[in-house]
Order: structure tokens, then sequence, then C-alpha cells
């Protein structure tokens, strides 16, 4: 028997991997979950949000004053005067500011207890375009401490200048009171970001839950995976339900034959079967969207060994909503049950 169930269920396999995916239902499907989609993505834009608000604050409460400092430096001239030909770029002066020409001068102008390495990563140096013109900026967390430092250090650059190699003259055109350094609030993008992400992946998932589900949606499944006829579905729709009941008289032609789920056929003993097979077949009743392909194709298998006639199946427990989307507004189930009569 277990044996029979492995080889039924990769058959079905296959010929749902020939048959191809039903992009219409597998869209429809999709839409349904849209409210878990949003939820998700709501989600994602509080938990991306309430990180980003954490670690925002945490660097607020860190931030640094700062004052920038500018210099014109004037360079001696070559021979013929038309040119220099030595400059220092932005690393050459970062190195400067570490050394004793610079660093080291700074640290007399400094009252004891400072720590050279500390006013050392205090301090930075820059070319922004012009060689001749340097931006030395300071930062700590006390706007009287970065004043002290940037005086000291702005004596020590123009000092530097007497013993500096191919240099005229340094001097401060531009020195900036210490201000807080500023922090960009990107909390809406953060947001945006968290439901973007969340989203996108609530919907990866969904789509391969649908694809890997064995699940049965609409007639047109039961008669081409399983080989039943399908009288029809059985939902709230008057439509639906008119040409369930057409199909079922016309395949009943005037008998009666039980009906069982898929769970009862499974569950069924020997009297059970002899009652389907007095009364010539048994009507299947199929709930839709379950996870079900599996137990189906046993409950078939088991009524075949037992010599059990399936009349029809129908489908039950239907969404209305998916249907009419499905097939339209006037809700027109393909059934080929009289096709296949």
């Amino acid at each position: 028997m277990r044996g029979w169930k492995e080889q039924e269920i990769g058959m079905n396999q296959r010929e749902l991997e020939r048959e191809g995916m039903d992009l219409k239902l597998v869209l429809l499907l999709l839409l349904k979950k849209i409210p878990i989609v949003i939820i998700t993505a709501l989600a994602g834009a509080l938990l991306c949000g309430t990180f980003y608000g954490a670690w925002h604050s945490r660097a607020a409460g860190r931030r640094l004053y700062e004052a920038r400092s500018q210099y014109y430096i004037t360079f001696e001239e070559i021979e013929d005067k038309t040119f220099f030909d030595y400059y220092y770029n932005g690393y050459t002066w970062n190195d400067l500011l570490s050394s004793d020409l610079i660093l080291g001068y700074a640290m007399e102008l400094l009252p004891e207890g400072y720590e050279r390495n500390y006013v050392d990563d205090c301090v930075e140096a820059e070319i922004l375009s012009d060689v001749r013109v340097l931006t030395t900026t300071v930062r700590a967390k006390d706007a009287a401490e970065v004043t002290l430092l940037q005086r000291a250090v702005e004596q020590a650059v123009v000092h530097y200048a007497e013993d500096g190699e191919k240099l005229e003259l340094i001097e401060v055109i531009r020195s900036e009171e210490p201000v807080l350094e500023e922090l960009s609030d990107h909390m809406l993008r953060a947001a945006a970001t968290g439901a973007a992400g969340a989203a996108l992946a609530a919907v990866i998932v969904i789509l391969l839950l649908i694809a890997v589900q064995d699940a049965v949606y609409l007639p047109e499944e039961l008669e081409k995976r399983f080989g039943v006829r399908c009288a029809g579905i059985e939902c709230g729709n008057r439509e639906l339900q008119r040409q369930l009941a057409q199909n079922e008289e016309w395949l009943l032609k005037g008998n009666e034959y039980p009906v069982l789920s898929m769970q009862e056929v499974l569950n069924a003993g020997a009297e059970v079967f002899a009652r389907i097979r007095n009364a010539g077949g048994v009507i299947l009743s199929v709930p839709q969207g379950k996870r079900n392909s599996r137990r189906l194709s046993a409950a078939l298998h088991q009524l075949e060994i037992q010599d059990c006639k399936v009349i029809y199946a129908k489908i039950t427990d239907a969404d209305e909503r998916l249907l009419r989307w499905y097939y339209g507004r006037q809700g027109n189930v393909r059934s080929s049950a009289k096709r296949n009569a």
C-alpha cells in the first residue's frame, strides 16, 4: 500500500509539472493574501523604524562638537617664477598634523593633562580643491575643549610655515565656532525600506507555498489530475448551485449513491464498501483549498481495489469570491461532467 502511495504521488507531481501553473489562479490566490502582505509590510516598517529610531537616538547622544579652520598657504616659487613644483595634499597634511612639527608644537600650547594620542584623534586635515587652501577640523564632546584645541592647532599650523619645505607663509583665513555635528534623520526611508522588504519577502513565501501545495480549487483540476468527473462546486452562489443541481440530476439518473468525504473513504470498513458496491458507486466530496491531493489519491485507490465506482465528485466549502474572480461575474464553471459521462 505504501509503495502504491509513493508511486501515485510521484505520478501526480509529474502531471502537475506537465500541466504547468495556472497563472490566473496563482495571481488570485496571491490577491487573497494581500491582507497578510499588508500586515507583514506594516510589521517590517515598524521593526525597521524602531531599530533605526533606537540607533538614531543613540547616535544623537554621541554627537560631537566640531569646528573648522581654513588656512591660505603661500608656496615658494621656482626660479622661472611660473609655478611651484611642490605641493602638499590631504594625506600629507594629516601625516604632518600627527608629527612633532605640528602636533608636538600644539601640545606645548595646551595645558597639562592632555594626551598626545587623544589630541591626534580629535584633529583631521583635508585639501578640498585648491592645494593652497587647507582645512582642519577639530571634534570633541565639549565645545570649550574644541575651541581650546582649535586655537592650539591653528597656531601650530601657522608656525609650521617657518620650517616646512617650499612654504613661505600660512595664514588663518577662517575660524568657525564649535557646533554640534549634523545627524540626518532618515526615519521615513528606513520605514519604507522595511515595509518594501517585508512585503517582498511575504509575496515570495506565499508564491512558494502556492507552488508546492497540493490543494484542489477548481473542477478542471479534479478532471485533469485525477480523472474524476466533477459535477460542480458547492457554495453560496445561486448560479453555481443551479449548475451543480443540474449536473447532479443528470449524473444520478434517478439513482441514489452514498456521499462520502475522502477521510471517510480512508477510514471505511468492509460494510461501507459493501454498501457502495450495492448502490453502484459513491459520490466524493472534496473541500476546496485544503492540502488534500495525496489523501484524494489514496481514497481513489482504496475505492479502486474495493471495486467501488466513483460516480462523480463535487468541490465543497468553496470560496465564492475566488470563483467569481476566476470565472467572471456570471460564475460559469467549466465542468466536463456530461462530456465524460
